[in-house]
């Protein structure tokens, strides 16, 4: 049968003092840490929560912006091409004006060319002929053809004979 015995209460009763102090000084002040850290967590996964989203929200704003540089820069290329084209065109428009300058001068300058020289052909083709007509005249003329040649041109002249 059970006794009881008094050593055994003195044991319940000191286990039961030395359970209510560790609750009183170890128990709750660990149970206080625990909390006060689980409260951090909680914090500290907010707070991650918070700056995740934040980044997803820059994160889209920097792909927008981006896709707007894009779409501004390919406005530009386009711009750039077209004034380069017309920059291009109008190159090409004085260049072909200087050159028909430069063509329509150098026509100008044949042309000049000829026409001096076609004078100097007349020039010289004339004074051969007159030389060979002076030549031909000293040896067939006489005095009476001589005469003759000179009242036809007289007469070709508009003056008559003794007009």
């Amino acid at each position: 049968m059970l006794t009881l015995n008094i050593n055994l209460l003195w044991t319940v009763l000191n286990v039961l003092i030395l359970f209510l102090l560790l609750r009183k000084f170890l128990y709750k002040p660990v149970m206080n840490i625990i909390a006060e850290r689980q409260k951090q967590v909680d914090a500290a996964m907010a707070d991650a929560e918070a700056s995740k989203n934040e980044a997803k929200t820059a994160l889209s704003a920097a792909q927008e912006q981006l896709r707007n540089v894009d779409a501004e820069a390919a406005q530009r290329r386009d711009a750039y091409e077209k004034q380069a084209e017309k920059e291009k065109a109008q190159l090409l428009a004085d260049a072909q004006h200087q050159a028909d300058a430069i063509v329509a001068e150098g026509k100008a300058a044949a042309e000049a060319e000829r026409q001096h020289k076609l004078r100097e052909a007349d020039a010289q083709t004339t004074a051969l002929a007159r030389a060979m007509c002076e030549k031909l005249l000293e040896r067939n003329l006489t005095q009476q053809d001589d005469a003759r040649l000179l009242d036809d041109l007289l007469q070709k002249a508009g003056v008559g004979d003794g007009n």
